[in-house]
């Protein structure tokens, strides 16, 4: 039967993705259909799809059809990151923002919230800083750097109208233990990250609530034969989950290895980390990442699908396993699991289809194709 051409593809009434190989949870299942209607995921099938009026059919060629990625780390341009990570099946991500005084992260707070977008959707905002030791501050501009402060922060999150959904933190610093548990009644998630702190500071943390880190191996203290540092507790705790950037350069493929050794499955996150779509750029790409001029990396080029193919080409995971952490895995720490990360009845219509060279074919957000490449 021939594709109905009802009316446009960009806005149909229904959605129908034939013939792909669905992943979903730890599974896939081949020769399936995703029937998607009001911007939700309505039914699926397996076998010949159904012959519907008012449909528009898209044949994903035996490709894959799996949940939207969500990068829970990302920065620069909203719109940018928007259409850009599209391209790549990236549906929704945390707008992350470096370290700058509380007053501007206010104002780009207020700037960002209400940006209508094309692609990907912002599913909030992430803050990595400004409470972040200077020792281990990287890329992020140090003379921002503060001790945590309750009711600054406290006046922030109530301007933010719960948009702010994770905020990196030093364990090492004073008043830390309090913000956590100051975060989690307000259910953002405090991260460890940017922290020298010794394990004893990390499993005190962790015990408060913080049961997230940013991109773990970069700028943490490691793992040391008499001093053993965060790396070591996130390796050896199951309550914490394990943000990563694999694109092979910020984290060599053996510590990749070791990550996915140590953790579960569903407590490893992938995250871009990208610059790519920031406004200024001065930094240069060196290496496969882009550096400051005094060598240090301040940002990648990475997206989700590569990601994922470098977690099943590097470490023998299994592109069902790889995909959730991309996916399901992310949409669990930020609290949105309920309607995003798995292919459901009942869950938002973001879908990904990429073929067997993690290629992407398209991308749906919110029900509407944002990308297509098969019709």
């Amino acid at each position: 039967m021939k594709k109905q051409k009802i009316h446009s593809s960009r806005n149909p009434q229904a959605i129908l993705i034939h013939n792909a190989r669905l992943i979903s949870d730890d599974r896939i299942t081949g020769n399936s259909w995703i029937l998607i209607k009001n911007a939700k995921i309505f039914k699926i099938g397996k076998g010949a799809k159904p012959e519907l009026r008012n449909t528009f059919y898209i044949n994903a060629g035996s490709g894959y059809a799996a949940p939207g990625f969500i990068d829970l780390h990302i920065h620069g341009d909203i719109r940018k990151i928007s259409k850009m990570q599209a391209k790549s099946g990236t549906t929704g991500f945390l707008l992350s923002l470096h370290t700058r005084s509380l007053n501007q992260f206010s104002k780009s707070l207020s700037e960002a919230k209400d940006t209508l977008l094309k692609g990907a959707g912002c599913l909030g905002f992430h803050l990595e800083g400004p409470f972040i030791s200077k020792k281990m501050a990287g890329a992020q501009p140090k003379k921002f750097v503060i001790e945590p402060d309750i009711p600054a922060i406290r006046s922030l999150i109530k301007k933010a109208q719960k948009k702010i959904r994770i905020i990196t933190i030093a364990p090492e610093l004073k008043n830390s233990t309090a913000l956590v548990k100051m975060l989690r009644k307000h259910q953002i998630v405090a991260a460890i990250g940017h922290t020298d702190a010794n394990i004893e500071l990390a499993k005190k943390a962790i015990d408060s609530g913080c049961l997230y880190t940013t991109h773990v191996f970069n700028r943490m203290s490691g793992i040391s034969s008499r001093n053993p540092g965060v790396i070591t507790q996130v390796l050896l705790d199951e309550r914490i989950t394990a943000e990563v950037i694999a694109d092979a350069h910020h984290v060599h493929p053996d510590n990749l290895r070791l990550l996915v050794k140590c953790k579960p499955m569903d407590k490893i996150v992938l995250v871009s980390d990208s610059i790519e779509a920031m406004d200024s750029m001065s930094l240069k790409v060196i290496e496969g990442v882009y550096r400051m001029e005094n060598y240090v990396i301040a940002g990648s080029k990475l997206n989700l699908l590569r990601a994922v193919k470098n977690m099943v080409y590097l470490c023998g995971v299994s592109i069902a396993n790889a995909v959730k952490m991309a996916s399901l895995n992310p949409a669990k720490v930020i609290g949105v699991d309920n309607k995003k990360g798995k292919i459901a009845r009942g869950y938002d219509a973001d879908l990904v289809i990429f073929d067997d060279s993690f290629k992407c074919r398209a991308t749906i957000v919110n029900g509407t194709i944002v990308h297509n490449k098969l019709n």
